[in-house]
């Protein structure tokens, strides 16, 4: 029996109405139109029911092959599953103040800007983080040095229900699972990479070097997705050098014209392009549903409306009025080549370490845990979460979004960029789903 036969086999066991992570799981259904992709959507089970807090988010996977649609789907839900629990005996309530471990302070954490925070008082319990505010703090590992450091439950648990005030919105950026511990590792660094830079590119109204699509890259579209699809892609490696791409692709389907967003951070430009395109192409099945979900919603101009990713994921295909704030992506000139197909050196080890050294070295902290709970690891996945407090969240909530790092406005002068203050920020929402 092959190993992916034996990881299937094993995640099947996942799926129960009674004691399940999930309670079932279905394939997309797919229309004459749509990308040859397969995905599957799952309905999660009650984590409440076993002392956790409720399953946040939807989980989904998508792949050229039902196996790899299938693992993938399973590895999400196993990772916003095993985020729910948590021991608070494990814990200390204090302030940073007093707190007597190693932690990172919370000047650090990239989180509100003061006019934020000026916004949200009296409309969420969110307040500063600063070395006064009391709360759970739980040890994790700096992978640089393999060192115990603490961090707020809040940063890493998610839901997060157990004290008042707030310091964030909960964040999925930096979960991962795998049935493999180091490639967990890799895909947590990897995301909390990625979504920094797409924050930064958004939020700055950067438009990076274009990457030029060549015969190799329309090939490996052109086997999946219809031809009517226009794609543009964007190197978005800055001061962390680590290659990062973001894509935005516009198409038609049964119910409409689509703008469909993906990014990827990965060993390779070939490998980061390759995982958006097959991001992308989840993202039209997941229209179709969203759109069946929330069809008597007209999305208006108070953006502080929207609340959640699902809002952002559908705003621009139920506002095609607001597309040109894609106008300088489109318009912009191929200017950068890479190679499709360019294989990765290091292996997933090395490359953890590689990617320690580039965020230590950019003055980044760099912490893990492993949150795999026993049926998880039964299943034969571990599931962790990745904190780099310096970087950028992507937040699903246009009122919670992290204008507030430091990062946000440093780099982008840093790389030749303008830099906006907070004032002159991006104030349209990102499409990103």
């Amino acid at each position: 029996m092959s190993v992916i036969e034996t990881s299937v086999n094993k995640a099947l066991r996942s799926i129960s109405h009674e004691v399940g992570l999930l309670g079932r799981i279905s394939k997309m259904p797919m229309m004459n139109r749509d990308p040859r992709l397969m995905s599957y959507g799952i309905w999660p089970g009650n984590t409440k029911v076993m002392g956790a807090e409720e399953f946040g988010g939807r989980s989904s996977g998508c792949g050229s092959t039902w196996q790899e649609a299938f693992m993938g789907t399973i590895g999400e839900t196993v990772e916003r599953y095993a985020c729910a629990f948590y021991d608070l005996r494990t814990a200390i309530k204090s302030p940073f103040r007093t707190l007597n471990k190693p932690a990172v302070a919370p000047s650090e954490y990239a989180l509100f800007h003061p006019e934020q925070y000026a916004f949200l008082k009296g409309k969420t319990p969110i307040e500063p983080f600063t070395e006064d505010t009391d709360l759970y703090w739980f040890p994790m590992t700096d992978l640089a040095t393999g060192e115990e450091k603490w961090a707020p439950g809040s940063l890493i648990y998610l839901p997060w229900s157990h004290e008042k005030p707030w310091i964030n919105a909960n964040t999925s950026t930096g979960l991962a699972a795998h049935t493999d511990p180091h490639k967990a590792i890799l895909t947590g660094l990897y995301e909390v990479i990625e979504r920094d830079s797409f924050v930064l590119t958004w939020s700055q109204k950067i438009v990076p070097p274009k990457i030029r699509i060549s015969p190799d890259m329309r090939a490996f579209i052109d086997k999946s997705f219809p031809t009517s699809y226009e794609w543009h892609f964007f190197d978005i490696r800055y001061d962390l050098d680590v290659p990062s791409v973001l894509g935005i692709c516009f198409g038609e389907a049964e119910f409409g014209k689509f703008v469909a967003v993906g990014t990827s951070t990965r060993a390779t430009y070939g490998e980061a392009v390759q995982k958006v395109i097959k991001e992308i192409g989840q993202g039209v099945g997941y229209f179709r549903y969203l759109l069946n979900e929330k069809k008597d919603w007209v999305p208006s101009d108070n953006y502080n409306q929207l609340l959640s990713f699902e809002d952002h994921s559908i705003f621009y295909v139920k506002r095609p009025d607001m597309w040109f704030v894609f106008d300088e992506y489109r318009a912009a000139l191929e200017t950068k080549d890479i190679d499709l197909h360019e294989k990765h050196t290091r292996s997933d080890i090395d490359e953890v370490r590689h990617l320690v050294q580039t965020l230590k070295a950019a003055g980044c902290d760099v912490l893990f845990k492993d949150i795999s709970t026993p049926d998880v690891r039964q299943l034969g996945f571990y599931s962790v979460k990745v904190l780099v407090p310096q970087l950028i969240p992507l937040a699903g909530g246009y009122p919670l979004y992290y204008h507030g790092g430091k990062r946000l406005y440093e780099v982008p002068a840093k790389m030749g960029y303008t830099s906006h203050d907070y004032a002159g920020l991006n104030k349209y929402p990102h499409p990103f789903p």
